[in-house]
């Protein structure tokens, strides 16, 4: 099975394999820009099949899947792929180990043809097209051996379209039962942000909360949206997957925190305060638990109360400093919390959400951190 950094791979492969093709379609192929854009996407491929021996790519509708899970590539290319296979009558594609650099070219000029006609497999290139049995098979019209149900492909397909608080909200569950956190959904969710806050404006992506018992699961995908984003900016690109699970899992405490307290329309009284507060400890207490997860997440989920100035909750003796992802996350935070509804007040407008972050800068918020922040969101 192609794990989340295969999966990545496989992604810029076809993203590079994508402008190979183009480039074919307008210079001839001796044209500089028609080799090495033909070479690169190889030499990607053939790097990576040294270590899965075997690539495959289903063209289910319009999505590419590959090892049972959707191909996350930018969509401008992911499209541009896409018409290049239903042009040549290509349902499947399978790249093997040994493929030479020949048969590469070759396929490149097929499909950037001006042709419609079925094309037909090498050595090492198979494809060909997939075919509903009654059985709820899925075969290849070249018998193949690719074989995977059709309800399979619909679980797939359901993953990709799950919103990403319906997902974000069986992650939650599972702690509030005390069940084990999926760790590949979680993956999933902070692969589907980095293609998307990388295509479009992130501010846009942010989902608006419409009723108190989704605030947990939309407020915590807008916080991995926008630490992602300020995160990218600030330079901690190469960290962004461990980034983006810390931010989705940060308020993971809450699960356990109950509902008559997160929803509570007045004030809360010192008892349901310490209460509300517990939910940093539990958050970080449970995915200190969880096998593979990173020390960012249990940071993130102790310390994003935690402000800059060392006030906030929970109380650390010794001039504790929360970590600087944690200080990313809290600004995220605080400002989707602001511009939320919530049961006590309603969404406050952007300029004074803007005067709140400002006026507390040096305080509650990282001055450098907030600055940023604040001139991305007011682009």
């Amino acid at each position: 099975m192609a794990d989340i950094n295969n999966q990545q791979k496989i992604g810029r492969i076809i993203t590079r394999l994508t402008v190979a093709i183009q480039n074919a379609g307008m210079y001839p192929d001796n044209h500089p820009q028609v080799i090495s854009q033909a070479q690169e996407s190889f030499a990607l491929l053939d790097t990576l099949l040294k270590d899965m021996r075997e690539i495959t790519i289903l063209l289910i509708g319009e999505y590419l899947i590959v090892d049972n899970k959707p191909l996350l590539i930018p969509g401008f290319y992911e499209d541009a792929f896409i018409r290049f296979m239903k042009k040549n009558g290509v349902e499947w594609l399978s790249f093997l180990s040994g493929l030479p650099f020949a048969q590469f070219e070759e396929l490149i000029r097929s499909f950037a043809s001006s042709g419609s006609s079925f094309m037909n497999s090498t050595q090492y290139i198979k494809l060909g097209k997939i075919k509903l049995k009654e059985s709820d098979k899925i075969r290849t019209a070249e018998k193949s051996d690719l074989e995977a149900s059709g309800n399979d492909i619909v679980n797939v397909l359901d993953l990709r379209f799950q919103s990403k608080e319906q997902m974000i909200r069986k992650i939650y569950k599972s702690c509030r039962d005390k069940d084990t956190i999926d760790l590949k959904m979680v993956d999933e969710i902070v692969a589907q942000l980095m293609v998307s806050i990388r295509e479009s404006n992130p501010l846009k992506l942010l989902a608006e909360i419409k009723s108190n018992d989704e605030y947990t699961f939309t407020h915590s995908s807008n916080v991995g949206i926008l630490t992602m984003y300020l995160a990218e900016r600030l330079g901690f690109g190469h960290y962004l997957n461990k980034i983006g699970t810390a931010a989705i899992l940060h308020d993971v405490g809450k699960a356990t925190t109950p509902d008559d307290i997160l929803s509570k329309e007045g004030p809360l009284t010192q008892k349901e305060r310490i209460v509300m507060e517990e939910h940093a400890i539990k958050g970080a207490m449970y995915v200190m638990k969880l096998k593979g997860v990173n020390n960012l997440v249990i940071l993130a989920a102790m310390e994003h109360h935690i402000k800059y100035d060392g006030s906030g909750y929970p109380r650390i003796k010794g001039g504790w400093e929360p970590n600087i992802v944690s200080q990313i996350i809290t600004v995220a935070d605080v400002y989707d919390a602001l511009r939320s509804m919530r049961p006590y007040r309603v969404p406050m407008p952007q300029d004074q959400i803007i005067r709140i972050m400002t006026d507390e800068s040096g305080t509650t918020f990282n001055p450098y951190i907030v600055e940023c922040f604040l001139k991305l969101i007011q682009q």
